[in-house]
Parts: structure tokens; sequence; C-alpha cells
């Protein structure tokens, strides 16, 4: 049976987005290489950020869903250390609360904060 080992999105910058991933969530840095970086996520599963290959396209219109036991607290930590808001808290129809932000190093990802309700 497979597993998910590693999730990898394509951006321009790699170095810059690691950095500024580190900064609003507190991410660690595990590797920086300028065209590949490797950031370890606390589920245990790394985000590995690439330069684009000769060709090929940056990653876009990806959101990344991040569990909070406190949605509102973790969106506006992330608002306060820099990354802009999309979506402000609020409870879903889905039954799931969910916030979710950009971070200008990274475009093309979002971040959703979300726990279900009850």
């Amino acid at each position: 049976m497979s597993a998910i080992r590693a999730v990898t999105v394509i951006l321009e910058d790699p170095s810059a987005a690691a950095q500024a991933l580190h900064r609003t969530f507190g991410w660690t840095v595990d590797s920086d290489f300028g065209t590949f970086a490797s950031l370890a996520l606390p589920t245990g599963i790394p985000l590995w950020i690439n330069a684009p290959a000769p060709g090929e396209s940056v990653t876009g219109h990806l959101v990344l869903h991040l569990s909070a036991a406190d949605v509102d607290a973790a969106f506006g930590q992330a608002v306060e250390r820099g990354a802009v808001a999309v979506r402000e808290p609020q409870d879903m129809d889905f039954g799931e609360r969910s916030a979710c932000v950009a971070v200008d190093a990274a475009p093309g990802l979002v971040f959703d904060f979300s726990r279900p309700i009850g």
C-alpha cells in the first residue's frame, strides 16, 4: 500500500517561498538549495518547493488544508505575520469552521485553516 510521502509545489523562487512560509506558519526549513526547498510540517508530511523546469508552469490554484484547533486564532496570527486574508473565519454549510490566507511569495496557493464544528 502507498501513502503520501510529500507534497510538491512548483514556484518561481523556492527559497523566498520557504522563508515566507517559515515566517507565516512557523514551519521548519529543512533544506534550501535555491531551486529546491523542503519544509517540515507538524503532520510529518513535508512540503517540497521546486523551481519550474524549462517550459514548466508554476503551481496554480492549490488549496492546502491546515488543521487548526482555533481557526480564528490561527488566521489572526498568520495575518499578523504577513499573510493576506482571502476569507475571514466563518462556519461553512458543510460543517467546518474555515478561514483562508495567501502568502505573496507563494502565488497560486491558498492556505485554509479549518476544523469540524461541534
